[in-house]
């Protein structure tokens, strides 16, 4: 579970920023957020709110950047490229002094009854700090390390072994995280909190035919491919079933080929969905099957919804965080709401952070009577005239939160809401 994260000098903010998902009233919040061991509750859910430009996607991608340090993407010979985070790497560059400075991230979370703190700083050419705690009743450092300084840790509860050859090997470069190569070499701890970090999901808005969240890989697999088809199914789609478009490798162009390498052309190649449809006739009796293509023939809505299926899926399950970035693009209000109502309901630890334009969901009541969000799940992005994105609880305004929410937003109380002159549109068309 995430209990806070927090982020300085990144992309548009420039500032200190922390979005806090833990429960002010364990006792309230019960409905709204998991119990843990300690006083504390976590959120189940939290929502971002923000006009166009104003960071909401910058956010999300702080946490992909610190995703990225942790845990690196593997390179040829499934070697960690652990310098990786440099291609993603942008400090505030709207201020001539913090384009200079050093950045920083810290992330607070439980595994397993523990509570973690891992964190670090850097800049555009190193690490500069890196650090990790544990808490069962109080806090302790696990390791430590600074520039130019050589790495402190406890071997309590490292496997001493394994950190002292790394130590005395120098394998620890100034472009890599201790806790990744830790990983690498599979010491227990540094494993565990790597694969936390690992299981948290971050989608983008502009990730609908990534890779790496668009589920064909998951329908190799009928057990996973019938949940998705029963999720696509829950939302009322006319989607009887679902199967994967295999590619013969005779008609992949060879510059293709030369890209993808002789060894992954070995097995099958799969370039698409096929989606199965029942077709009637003039008196509506059922016929036959008609397959469709998913990328060509289905709405961008369906296509939305499939890609975030699975990442939907598997959170719920395995109790694991969720960024959905402009989480009802292309969904219907309805089916939007019940995905969050989805985490309320489920058994595990399960967590969604999404960001939104969709003001009614601040007014939206369950079925049981509850709000969709309460104050404290709610955050608000905005953007000052310098240019610099900052992050504001909505708990942090005194205005009386039983009155219309979606109004007050909408209306601009909270902040967070573009600034639009009509009369230069008019103007603009006069000219013309």
């Amino acid at each position: 579970m995430l209990l806070q994260f927090s982020f300085s000098n990144f992309k548009s903010f420039k500032d200190e920023t922390v979005l806090n998902l833990i429960a002010p009233n364990a006792a309230k919040y019960d409905y709204y957020a998991h119990k843990t061991i300690f006083r504390n509750a976590v959120l189940r859910t939290a929502t971002v709110y923000g006009s166009n430009a104003s960071g909401k996607t910058k956010l999300f991608e702080a946490f992909d950047f610190m995703k990225s340090v942790v845990c690196p993407p593997r390179g040829k010979d499934k070697i960690p490229v652990l310098d990786y985070w440099q291609t993603k790497y942008d400090t505030f560059r709207l201020n001539t002094y913090s384009v200079e400075q050093d950045s920083f991230f810290e992330a607070v979370f439980i595994i397993e009854g523990t509570q973690y703190r891992y964190g670090f700083e850097l800049s555009h050419k190193e690490i500069i700090a890196e650090w990790l705690y544990m808490k069962t009743k109080r806090e302790i450092n696990v390791f430590s390390r600074e520039r130019n300084s050589s790495i402190i840790y406890k071997d309590k509860h490292f496997n001493a072994k394994v950190a002292d050859n790394i130590i005395s090997a120098d394998m620890v470069s100034s472009t890599a995280s201790f806790l990744a190569v830790l990983s690498t070499f599979n010491e227990p701890l540094a494993t565990k909190v790597v694969d936390w970090f690992r299981n948290v999901t971050v989608i983008s808005a502009n990730d609908i035919r990534s890779a790496l969240t668009y589920p064909i890989h998951v329908l190799a697999d009928n057990n996973r491919k019938n949940e998705i088809v029963n999720f696509m199914k829950a939302f009322d789609f006319n989607i009887e079933d679902m199967n994967l478009h295999e590619l013969p490798v005779s008609e992949i162009p060879e510059k293709i080929k030369e890209m993808i390498g002789e060894d992954n052309l070995k097995g099958k190649m799969f370039d698409g969905v096929n989606t199965l449809h029942k077709q009637y006739n003039e008196l509506y009796e059922r016929t036959k099957d008609v397959w469709f293509s998913m990328e060509k023939d289905e709405s961008y809505g369906t296509n939305r919804l499939f890609a975030l299926s699975w990442a939907i899926i598997s959170s719920l399950k395995n109790g694991t965080v969720l960024f959905i970035d402009e989480f009802d693009s292309g969904i219907h209000p309805s089916i939007a709401r019940l995905i969050v109502e989805l985490y309320y309901r489920c058994n595990t630890n399960a967590q969604l952070v999404i960001n939104t334009q969709n003001a009614s969901m601040l007014n939206y009541e369950t079925q049981d009577g509850k709000k969709l969000f309460l104050k404290h799940q709610i955050y608000l992005v905005d953007k000052n005239r310098y240019g610099e994105s900052v992050l504001t609880p909505l708990s942090d305004f005194s205005n009386d939160m039983r009155s219309n929410m979606e109004k007050l937003y909408l209306e601009g109380d909270f902040g967070g809401v573009p600034f639009v002159s009509i009369d230069r549109f008019l103007d603009l068309i006069k000219q013309e």
